[in-house]
């Protein structure tokens, strides 16, 4: 049966029926679909197959208990095995049992072995090197697993291409990890991540300048009201605040103002205009450090602001 003819009779992907007949043409019996296939009760004529099987068939152990589940952990980008790597015990064996000393001499020997055979070559070894330094930084910025993964791929696609040799693996796994937090559209800047990682700035720029380049990055331009709640939690403004914030980071894109500007500037000088409306006091200075900005830009763009506003 082609796939024309499948969806022409009401093929329904979620249990692999075919619901558009409920009858046998031959006798008239009732259908029943067991394993993508339907089929008569009465006199077992198969009307239609579909070879999609979208249940999971139990398994019987030698207890007599049944269980469903037939996967292990799901297949990540974020380990360079891709989490398909299998350890070898030390001191006890799959019953929990001890092992003897003789059978531990021999199982360190398994292990030796083991990873001697885990990287067939150096760009293994360097991916295996890459993606710890990734889960660590992105650990220590408190980053979500999504971060992890893209900028795993990324470095996965710059191996390929043969992008890392000439440069140090830090300098690019940096770059990737700042690629990653630009292409989700979390704020993380270049001196956070710098201050975590084991390279300079200068080679974390590189690294991402080569990404840009050579990858093509879909990076989300950084707009004032996405800088905004990083001021709102160092500050811990009320409500209010943070409304008038957002709404004055809206008036500063459509009106031109953070055109050709830094947004950090643009989003301190809302965050600065908002808190002075509410009358609270937070100086230029403290907001200027925290956006990463200089006072005499917030007070330029607050100029702007209000010149708007009038």
């Amino acid at each position: 049966m082609s796939l024309r003819d499948v969806y022409e009779t009401g093929f329904d992907e979620d249990d692999g029926k075919t619901i558009n007949q409920t009858r046998c043409d031959e006798c008239g019996g009732s259908l029943r679909t067991e394993g993508g296939e339907t089929a008569c009760t009465e006199c077992g004529l198969v009307l239609a197959d579909s070879h999609i099987d979208h249940g999971a068939t139990p398994r019987t152990f030698e207890d007599g208990e049944s269980k469903r589940e037939q996967t292990g952990a799901p297949i990540t980008p974020a380990r360079h095995d891709r989490g398909l790597s299998s350890e070898i015990g030390r001191y006890r064996d799959a019953n929990g049992n001890a092992l003897s000393p003789k059978k531990r001499r021999q199982v360190s020997r398994f292990q030796r072995e083991h990873n001697r055979a885990r990287w067939s070559n150096k760009k293994e070894r360097n991916l295996a090197t890459a993606c710890l330094e990734i889960a660590r930084l992105t650990s220590a910025l408190e980053l979500p697993y999504s971060v992890r993964e893209r900028a795993s791929r990324l470095y996965r696609d710059a191996s390929s291409k043969d992008l890392i040799q000439g440069r140090s693996i830090e300098g690019i796994v940096a770059g990737c990890l700042y690629a990653s937090c630009r292409c989700g559209g979390y704020t993380r800047t270049i001196e956070e991540i710098a201050g975590v990682a084991n390279c300079g700035e200068e080679a974390m720029k590189n690294g991402y300048r080569v990404l840009n380049k050579e990858l093509g990055l879909k990076a989300l331009v950084p707009t004032p009201k996405t800088l905004l709640p990083r001021l709102i939690a160092e500050f811990n403004v009320p409500n209010d605040v943070q409304y008038r914030a957002n709404e004055l980071a809206e008036v500063a894109t459509e009106s031109g103002i953070a055109n050709g500007c830094q947004p950090s500037g643009v989003a301190a000088a809302c965050l600065y205009l908002a808190s002075r409306e509410a009358e609270r006091s937070i100086s230029q200075a403290d907001i200027a450090t925290v956006a990463g900005t200089s006072p005499v830009t917030l007070r330029k763009r607050y100029t702007e602001l209000e010149d708007e506003l009038a």
